[in-house]
């Protein structure tokens, strides 16, 4: 049967299904909505394509595990509880954007962002979650692929020791690619031998080790041997226990390769032409990740560089040799200078270039020909006069000059190079000077963006006031990047931007840059800058043209501000921190000739990701500085109130012990009493002491749960009869509505506990007036509600009087330290519930605190009763 091309919809769905199947049908990512139980509800085309239709029809909270899934970059798979979808529907809180991998109902490895956000009915009651998966495979992929061979063309640049590069490259394929990475190379004897060995996960390290002494026999009829013999590239897709039979060596080397439990490899050849020198095993072990085509296309390309820069090495150490040697070959030089990735040149005594390669012709912009019998100066003008003078120099002294640093100015841009120019010998005779280039103007920007950073970064740590980390940040991008800098951050009510900061390079343009502070734009104002902060996205304006200018502009008079500040490039970045926005960071350069690049934008986006941090850590600094003046407060109340119940005790006992010791032996009234009265207060310290104790282990995670199955009628009515005697002193009486039992899934004493508070709070709110508690059940959960008829809660203390150290400002405001309800209320979401107060829903005075508990299922299988 096929699968379904629209949205489908659960006959329960609570909203109208042609609109729902609209809406859903248009959006490209896959959607779901479930009821409180995780049962489907409705989905798109987009999901029954990823998930599949049965799987989705058949969804349950408690089956939630049999989707297969693994959290990125481990071999963990998720249990059913961990899916966000399943956490939003127990703590409803919105969960965004989680990397997961998981095996789709075509069995193929995908990389999806998995987001889940509650959905509350009309009134606020919690009728289900709506799951958003956005399939990024192709994007995580292609990304891992290309920082790869880029990182690795790096290296591989950057170093003729090429044994050494290959194993740096292992190490970085295992990083970003690969779990193992194996390298073996050709050695003098005709044989393979293995050069690197890296797996991902240092435990295995050394269980991969163990394979080093079976290296592939060039000649056999191995997988591995083929690879090498054809030269050609193959990709293992899934790795078969036949597979592995063939590529064994020994029972011994099987075992260690069942051990280390290879899932997919790709097997790439080292070769240049016809030269065979090496091949590179990559192995993902990961049961969500499977090689493709598209990965062996950038492993092969990765594999095709590789084989180049080692050739290049290995010319290059036996081209040295040959200019050592007068009856070295013409045609190994030809090949040594055609093969090297670097620029390479070799000049006569006269200083004129004999030999040189397409690198060092592409570098100087000048073709090759061109360059045969004319000295550095005569190609290239003045620009080539310090090239002649060094090569004179190296020629006088007959001493090498080594990674000498270049700047060659001429194109858009400036590029610096590394020269090394070495005497070239026969025997005692100099023929002239050798010369090897290498390109690090990319490496160079990499320094000055590091340490421009490294600068940035020390600068924005001098202060933890945000106003002065905002200061610091438009210093910065005036000093290294713009002309001038603006800085927005969001204000309180996270709706307004308030422009905080302005920045120009010189006095005229600040003076201009003033008129702009007032026009930060409001919400709704259909600007750039609006843009990147509700999208959170840092968007580059390469070229200001008038569609630019209306863009940023907010009204006609701010453009005739801009207008006055003449922006020829600009770039506008957020500030965001640990997932937050705080504001937006906008550069710009009125240079005519100065354009902003991607690189700019980068070096950017790196200073307001760490200004934002900055002024994250100063709201948190602040927050710190509340919580420590909380805690004094808290130090202060607690020791005021454990001393007077401890005074109290003090002088009951003191009394009681006097007493006795005058009244006769038969007399003891008087005994009782001062005996119940110290009872009485040591009964409070005890209850003080439970308290402050609950909180600690609270705030430290401690507060562990013995969860069974508790029936709460009974509990209930035996709570209330425990209590009589403190109910009928407050003069209270408890009605019980529980007649039918409910079982819920929690720890009884702990279920007491929060009981107790809530009749005592009752009782201390309202004596004199009736108590009535209710059990229920409510939808997968079970529910006890305890009613009082005192003074009520005002709407706008409701959640107020949960939190920690919140106390009455009435006559009680000194009978407690302010914890039990947040004690209360905290124990209730250990178990998986809830707890909060509300107005009775059928009027009248007093409040209605709800404690809701998941209910206890009986385990499956299980014999009835």
């Amino acid at each position: 049967m096929s699968e379904p091309t629209g949205t489908f919809l659960a006959e329960s769905t609570p909203v109208p299904h042609e609109w729902l199947r609209t809406v859903l049908q248009l959006l490209p990512v896959g959607v779901v909505i479930v009821d409180t139980a995780g049962r489907l509800l409705a989905a798109n085309a987009a999901a029954s394509a990823l998930w599949g239709q049965a799987p989705l029809a058949g969804m349950r909270l408690e089956n939630f595990g049999t989707f297969e899934a693994y959290w990125p970059g481990t071999s963990k798979r998720l249990r059913g509880e961990e899916w966000a979808v399943a956490r939003t529907l127990k703590s409803r809180q919105t969960v965004s954007n989680e990397e997961v991998d998981i095996v789709g109902k075509d069995g193929a490895r995908r990389t999806i962002l998995n987001s889940a956000a509650p959905l509350y009915s009309a009134e606020g009651q919690l009728v289900g979650a709506v799951n958003i998966n956005v399939d990024i495979t192709e994007r995580k992929a292609t990304e891992r692929a290309e920082f790869f061979v880029s990182e690795a063309s790096r290296l591989l640049a950057e170093s003729l020791d090429w044994e050494t590069t290959l194993k740096a490259v292992a190490r970085l394929a295992t990083l970003e690619w690969a779990d193992y990475c194996m390298v073996d190379v050709l050695g003098p004897d005709g044989a393979l031998h293995r050069l690197a060995l890296s797996a991902r996960d240092p435990r295995k390290q050394e269980l991969l080790d163990q394979t080093l002494g079976f290296p592939p026999r060039t000649g056999s009829d191995t997988p591995l041997a083929r690879v090498f013999a054809r030269g050609k590239p193959v990709l293992v897709a899934d790795i078969t226990p036949q597979w592995l039979d063939d590529v064994a060596r020994s029972p011994e080397h099987r075992r260690l390769l069942e051990t280390l439990a290879p899932r997919s490899s790709m097997l790439l050849p080292l070769a240049v032409g016809r030269r065979r020198f090496g091949i590179i095993n990559l192995v993902s072990a990961s049961p969500a990740r499977r090689y493709t085509r598209r990965d062996l296309g950038y492993a092969t390309e990765f594999a095709r560089r590789a084989a180049l820069a080692v050739e290049s090495a290995r010319l290059y150490r036996e081209a040295r040799e040959a200019l050592r040697e007068r009856d070295a070959s013409a045609a190994m030089l030809e090949a040594f200078f055609a093969a090297s990735p670097v620029g390479m040149g070799f000049v006569n005594q006269d200083l004129r270039y004999v030999r040189l390669n397409k690198v060092v012709a592409e570098n100087n912009g000048i073709p090759l020909e061109k360059h045969l019998g004319l000295t550095p100066r005569e190609l290239m003008g003045e620009a080539g006069t310090p090239i002649e003078d060094l090569l004179r120099q190296v020629l006088e002294s007959q001493e090498a000059v080594v990674d000498d640093p270049v700047e060659y100015v001429a194109g858009p841009e400036p590029r610096t190079f590394l020269a090394t120019y070495f005497p070239v010998r026969s025997g005692t005779e100099l023929l002239g000077v050798g010369g090897v280039v290498r390109e690090i103007t990319e490496q160079r920007r990499m320094e000055d963006h590091l340490r421009f950073l490294t600068d940035a970064t020390t600068q924005l740590a001098t202060s933890l006031d945000w106003r002065t980390t905002v200061r610091n940040v438009a210093q910065l991008v005036v000093a290294q990047l713009a002309d001038y800098c603006l800085v927005d951050m969001l204000g309180e009510d996270g709706e307004h931007l308030e422009r905080v900061e302005r920045r120009a390079r010189d006095d005229v343009l600040q003076t201009q840059l003033e008129k702009s502070m007032p026009y930060a734009p409001s919400r709704g104002t259909p600007t750039v800058l609006r843009r990147v902060l509700e999208t959170g996205r840092s968007e580059l304006v390469a070229e200001v043209d008038e569609a630019a200018m209306g863009a940023f502009a907010v009204n006609d008079a701010h453009r005739e501000v801009l207008e006055g500040l003449r922006p020829r490039s600009v770039m506008v970045v957020p500030l965001m921190a640990r997932g937050r926005t705080l504001g937006i960071v906008s550069a710009a350069t009125c240079s005519p000739t100065r354009r902003f690049s991607m690189r700019d934008l980068s070096q950017l986006e790196d200073l307001a990701w760490r200004a934002a941090l900055a002024v994250d850590n100063a709201r948190l600094y602040r927050q710190a500085e509340q919580a420590v003046a909380a805690r004094d407060e808290f130090v202060a109340v607690a020791t005021h109130e454990l001393r007077t119940p401890l005074s109290a005790l003090h002088l009951q006992l003191s009394s009681l012990q006097r007493t006795l010791d005058k009244l006769p032996p038969g007399e003891s009234e008087r005994l009782d009493q001062g005996l119940a009265g110290a009872l009485r207060q040591a009964d409070r310290l005890t209850r003080l002491v439970a308290h402050l104790f609950d909180v600690a282990r609270l705030g430290t995670g401690q507060m562990a749960l013995e969860l069974g199955a508790v029936e709460l009628s009974s509990l209930v009515h035996a709570l209330v009869a425990r209590m009589e005697e403190a109910l009928a002193t407050a003069g209270c009486v408890a009605v019980v509505h529980a007649d039918a039992p409910v079982v819920a899934l929690a720890d009884r004493p702990r279920v007491e506990q929060v009981l107790m508070n809530l009749l005592t709070n009752a009782m201390k709110y309202a004596p004199g007036l009736p108590v009535e508690l209710h059990v229920e059940r409510e939808g997968d959960m079970a529910v006890i509600a305890v009613r009082d008829w005192g003074p009520g809660i005002p709407l706008e203390a409701r959640e107020r009087i949960f939190e920690r150290f919140a106390r009455n400002t009435g006559q009680h405001a000194r009978a407690s330290l302010g914890l039990g309800l947040y004690i209360s209320r905290q124990l209730a979401r250990a178990h998986g519930g809830d707890l909060f107060v509300e107005a009775p829903a059928e009027g009248g005075p007093g409040s209605r605190f709800v404690l809701h508990l998941p209910q206890w299922k009986k385990p499956s299988g299980t014999a009835p009763g």
